[in-house]
């Protein structure tokens, strides 16, 4: 957890990074979308690109700014920047946000963990954590709750929310590792190996980790990822979004049921209806050992695994 959670910071910084440059270079080309909104909005002065010099295009029609200076660029970011703020500030994260923030956040977490699991360890596996889909609810459902809990505090000071974000992550893992034990007979991590633990599923590197985390969260990713996410602007993405979010909901429930056919068929109860038995019948031993191959269901996870 606290490799992958590193690992998850960095390839959000590189990846910011990337969309810095190509944004840095359309915006000295007078080009890109935030360049379009901060002229309609009226946040440039009409002079910005006074001095800079001009290339021609192959056609000879159009011209392209192709340098400005370090002051004209200064001038652009920090019209960008007070755009991003002037957003944020007037912008309260509502379901489309969290929707979006939660299938990100799960796709992600689940490629990043795959490709960290296949390097460290060579161990290329299945981590996914829904019946249908490439989705490890887990990610997503931490950074919603995040996001949820630290929009409002993202600018109070950095021990405060480094604290909130430990109590949240860690309340997170507990309640997930507790309920897979006790309703599906299923273990997919353990802390018992390790002499800082508190609980099976929480110990105390990974309480710290989770208040890093949430302190990265809340002042770099979470206002990028909400200023990106914007308001919807047409009814195809309202209802792009509802039919995710329809999906989703369907692929929880049925992952809970399979999870729970799995516990009861451990502990030797038939199906008592159609459903169970149509979750018996397609959704067996063998397509969930196969599906969550780091899942146990039935035995415990010996504490030098983790």
């Amino acid at each position: 957890m606290l490799t992958i959670s590193l690992f998850i910071i960095l390839a959000f910084l590189l990846a910011r990074f990337v969309i810095g440059s190509v944004q840095r270079y359309l915006e000295g080309r007078a080009r890109g979308r935030a360049f379009r909104r901060m002229l309609t909005q009226g946040r440039l002065e009409a002079g910005v690109y006074a001095d800079a010099l001009w290339s021609a295009t192959t056609s000879g029609a159009r011209k392209v700014r192709s340098r400005i200076s370090n002051e004209q660029r200064n001038a652009i970011l920090q019209a960008r920047l007070e755009m991003r703020e002037d957003f944020l500030d007037d912008t309260v994260p509502g379901l489309y946000q969290y929707i979006i923030i939660f299938l990100v956040s799960s796709v992600l977490g689940l490629v990043i963990e795959t490709i960290y699991t296949f390097v460290v360890f060579g161990i290329w596996e299945s981590r996914v954590g829904l019946v249908w889909g490439p989705f490890s609810p887990l990610y997503g459902a931490g950074a919603v709750l995040l996001t949820m809990v630290l929009w409002r505090l993202r600018k109070e000071p950095v021990w405060k929310v480094f604290l909130i974000s430990a109590v949240l992550g860690s309340a997170l893992e507990q309640v997930s590792g507790w309920s897979m034990e006790y309703f599906a007979h299923l273990q997919s991590w353990t802390y018992l190996g390790l002499p800082d633990h508190i609980t099976q599923w929480v110990a105390w590197r990974f309480v710290v980790m989770w208040g890093i985390l949430g302190v990265v969260w809340c002042r770099v990713i979470m206002p990028e990822m909400i200023y990106r996410i914007g308001e919807p602007t047409s009814r195809r993405q309202v209802i792009l979004v509802t039919l995710l979010a329809a999906f989703i909901a369907l692929d929880v429930t049925m992952t809970v049921a399979c999870f729970w056919r799995a516990g009861q068929r451990f502990e030797g109860v038939p199906p008592r209806n159609g459903f169970e038995m149509y979750v018996d019948t397609h959704f067996d031993d063998r397509f969930m050992a196969e599906t969550f191959e780091n899942m146990r269901i039935g035995e415990d996870i010996p504490p030098a695994a983790k």
